[in-house]
């Protein structure tokens, strides 16, 4: 139902440019199936960043589990990028901050880890202290998997006159005076070049698109109808 009222909110917000792409009812299903798959995991440390400066053992065990979790999960999408993060925290603190972790796992990228979360703690709170201890809360593993992206064809501007995608005239109210007559089209047979004034509303099987009057609407090269105040 979004193009319906889309361009009414518009006019509340002041906005005077509204998109309105080929398929709305299903854009946000099209948008999932063109993300790519990302998986995300974490193993509880509770460790001091000191400790695992001298010994980053326990770390890379975590590691090395949650990387093979990630890995399973995404092997019939393919092979994942994956980044590797801590959050980190003072001791005695409540709340953490995520930080990068390069690997190889060793006690030196521990070490940058510390080095990054004071820059982060000044940029966030103002203020950091490297002489406060500082503790690994967990480690988090994100594995991404590229989705190939659809190559969207560019529609040549036409010469159909725009009567054709005529279906007749609908009573619309606008307002509280009472119905205004007003040209309705089959959004299918709008093309690249078509432009028109409204009022009008454009039918298609999910969805109606409202161009109320004081607003001009025309069609794109890639079926997207951008309607825009007048």
């Amino acid at each position: 139902a979004g193009p319906l009222h889309a361009v009414a909110l518009a006019e509340a917000l002041d906005v005077c440019r509204v998109l309105v792409p080929p398929t709305p009812g299903v854009l946000s299903a099209l948008g999932l199936l063109t993300a790519d798959m990302v998986y995300d995991t974490s193993r509880a440390v509770l460790t001091r960043a000191d400790t695992l400066i001298e010994d980053a053992s326990p770390l890379s065990g975590a590691a090395d589990a949650a990387v093979a979790e990630v890995r399973d999960t995404l092997v019939d999408h393919g092979t994942p990028h994956l980044t590797l993060e801590l959050d980190l925290r003072y001791v005695g603190q409540s709340y953490e901050l995520s930080v990068p972790l390069s690997p190889p796992i060793a006690g030196r990228r521990v070490a940058e880890a510390v080095q990054a979360f004071y820059e982060r703690h000044r940029e966030q709170y103002g203020h950091a202290d490297a002489d406060e201890p500082v503790e690994v809360v967990a480690l988090r593993v994100r594995g991404r998997v590229k989705t190939p992206q659809p190559q969207l064809s560019r529609e040549p501007e036409g010469d159909q006159p725009l009567s054709a995608a005529r279906l007749g005239t609908r009573p619309v109210w606008f307002d509280v005076d009472g119905p205004t007559p007003t040209p309705a089209y089959a959004r299918t047979e709008l093309h690249h070049g078509h432009a028109f004034d409204g009022p009008a509303v454009l039918h298609q099987y999910d969805t109606t698109v409202v161009v109320p009057p004081d607003w001009h609407a025309h069609v794109d090269p890639w079926q997207n109808v951008w309607i825009e105040r007048r």
